[in-house]
Parts: C-alpha cells; sequence; structure tokens
C-alpha cells in the first residue's frame, strides 16, 4: 500500500512538473522592455494582441520573447506550442502603463483569444505546413467566399449541401494547387472542422449561422494575406503534422455534426 502511495505521489508530482506556463510582468512603463518565457522551457510561435485588438506576429521559434512598446493599454501574449503531442496555447496579460498615471484602471476586455478568428490567426501559420502558405491560403479563403455565396444566392439550401460543397471544393482547390497540399493543410481544416461546429452549437442547422461563420473563417484567412510573405520558422514539434490528433472527437451539445472531416485524401 505504501508503495503504490509513493508511486501516485511521484506520477502526481511528474504531470505537475510537465505543465507548461507563460511567465511575463503583470505591468510594465511605456517603452520598457518585457521580457516573457515558457517555463519549463520550450521553443513556441509567438503571437502579440495589441490594445487595437489588432495581432502581431512573431515568426521566429523562441524560447523566450522580449517586448517593448510606448502604447498603453493591455496587451496579451500568446504562446502556441505542443504539450504531450496537441497543440496548446498560453496566455499572458499584462498592462502597459504607469499605475498611478493610468487613464481607466479598468481596460475595455478584448475579445476571447479563443474565439474562431483568433484561433485562425494563431494557429493556421502553426498547423500548415505548406511552403507556399500565403497563396494557398487565398485560394482556401476562396473555397469559403464560394459557398456564402452560393447560400446568398440560393444555390444552396441546407446545411448539409453547403458542407457537401465546401469539402468538395476545399479537395479539389488544395489538390489544384499542389501534391500535398490537401496532406498539409489536413490538421489545420480538421481542427477548424470541430471550431466551426463549436462556434455554431445548437444553430449548427441554421443556414443563416452557418453562412456567418463561414463568412468569418473567410474574413480570418485573408486577413493573413495583408502580411505577406508568411514567413514561417520551422519549430521541432509544433509544425509536424504527426503531432495533431485529427480522430473526429464527440462535441458536446452538437446534435448534428455536419462539418467533421472538410477534406478527403
Amino acid at each position: 500500500m505504501r508503495t503504490l502511495l509513493f508511486s501516485t505521489f511521484f506520477l502526481l508530482l511528474g504531470a505537475l512538473c510537465a505543465a507548461q506556463e507563460l511567465v511575463g510582468p503583470d505591468r510594465v512603463l511605456p517603452g520598457t522592455l518585457a521580457s516573457f518565457e515558457i517555463a519549463p522551457a520550450q521553443e513556441a510561435s509567438w503571437h502579440i494582441v495589441m490594445p487595437s485588438g489588432g495581432t502581431y506576429q512573431v515568426d521566429t521559434g523562441l524560447s523566450k520573447l522580449y517586448f517593448a512598446s510606448p502604447g498603453r493599454g493591455q496587451y496579451t501574449v500568446i504562446a502556441g506550442i505542443v504539450n504531450d503531442g496537441k497543440p496548446q496555447l498560453l496566455v499572458k496579460t499584462f498592462i502597459n502603463g504607469d499605475e498611478e498615471v493610468e487613464p481607466n484602471p479598468l481596460p475595455i476586455p478584448l475579445p476571447p483569444v479563443s474565439s474562431l478568428e483568433a484561433w485562425i490567426k494563431t494557429q493556421l501559420p502553426v498547423l500548415v505546413t505548406s511552403n507556399n502558405l500565403a497563396s494557398e491560403a487565398h485560394l482556401v479563403a476562396d473555397c469559403f467566399e464560394q459557398i456564402v455565396q452560393r447560400i446568398e444566392s440560393e444555390n444552396i439550401k441546407t446545411v448539409q449541401n453547403a458542407q457537401t460543397q465546401l469539402q468538395i471544393t476545399l479537395t479539389g482547390t488544395l489538390a489544384l494547387a499542389s501534391p500535398t497540399a490537401v496532406t498539409e493543410w489536413m490538421p489545420f481544416i480538421t481542427e477548424l472542422s470541430r471550431r466551426i461546429e463549436t462556434e455554431l452549437g445548437e444553430k449548427i442547422d441554421d443556414l443563416s449561422a452557418v453562412k456567418t461563420v463561414l463568412r468569418d473563417v473567410a474574413n480570418a484567412v485573408k486577413s493573413l494575406e495583408k502580411h505577406e510573405p508568411m514567413l514561417r520558422t520551422p519549430v521541432q514539434g509544433i509544425d509536424s503534422p504527426s503531432t495533431i490528433d485529427t480522430q473526429s472527437t464527440p462535441t458536446p451539445g452538437t446534435p448534428n455534426r455536419v462539418f467533421r472531416n472538410l477534406l478527403t485524401r
């Protein structure tokens, strides 16, 4: 019994020690260099959400991030890592401004970083392994826009038809883009399918709600084109398709899971 207790203790201790944490200051003076790092140390794909809501992407895989800005307000640091073979986002929010002279001690909260649009902006460059990311992102955005237009013109009248046509359009477009594009986009599209279902929730059978979500996806993917070229520095573990779980898992509260497997091999 004593041996079992000790074994359980050490297993729990190991799990706690393996937990990743994003460490950094809660408040800094404007223009002061702030340091952020992952503990235990691990390379990551870094992003910074500015007070305006825009996202600044750091394209290199680093275990530490150094950042300074004269602009006051609330900033959010996002680190994309792989933990136990699965992608994970670590988030740290800090205030850039002197506490005594801060005009608004309760800054307006930013949209949740787990929203569909924020997830696309941070994870698309991480999960897609293509060397033609910018040009293929343009094609993928067009696929979603085509389905939106067909819904608006009433050429598509059901959610099931929208899913089927989106699957055909995405797969055909990427297959023509390059011999490896379907495989390289598979991890992102698979996880995106689940995120779409979560975003829709109980409205998954509502064609109007589906149209809105698909338009949001197209806009989020297109917004990344403004930062061309999309530079990608390979990060050990993060950019490997083998680390992404592509198996379908149930989404609680989703009555009709039609948006699974939007790509076919």
